[in-house]
C-alpha cells in the first residue's frame, strides 16, 4: 500500500493545529482487517487504551485507541505509520 498523499497529512495537520489545543487525549479508529490485526497491534505495543471489536461476519476488526499527543506531527506520524498496511482503513 502506499503513504499518504503529503497534501493530505498538510491538510490534517492544519486542520488539527487549528481545532485542537495540544497537548490531548487523540482518538484513533481503525477499519482492519482480520489477517492484518497482529501488524496494527505491533505497532501499538505497550497502549493501554486500546480496544477491539469483530465485524458481524469476522472479517473486520474495528480497532480504537486512545493516546495522549502533544502535537499535531504527532498524530501524523500515527496515520503514516499505519497507512503502509494493506486494507486498513483510517477514520
Amino acid at each position: 500500500m502506499k503513504a499518504i498523499d503529503q497534501q493530505k497529512l498538510d491538510r490534517i495537520k492544519n486542520l488539527l493545529e487549528s481545532e485542537e489545543s495540544f497537548p490531548l487525549q487523540y482518538t484513533f479508529k481503525f477499519i482492519v482487517p482480520s489477517a492484518r490485526l497482529a501488524n496494527i497491534l505491533s505497532l501499538f505495543p505497550e497502549e493501554e487504551q486500546l480496544s477491539t471489536k469483530p465485524s458481524a461476519k469476522g472479517n473486520y476488526i474495528s480497532v480504537t485507541i486512545i493516546r495522549s499527543v502533544n502535537s499535531a506531527d504527532e498524530v501524523i506520524k500515527v496515520y503514516q505509520s499505519v497507512s503502509v498496511i494493506e486494507g486498513v482503513l483510517s477514520l
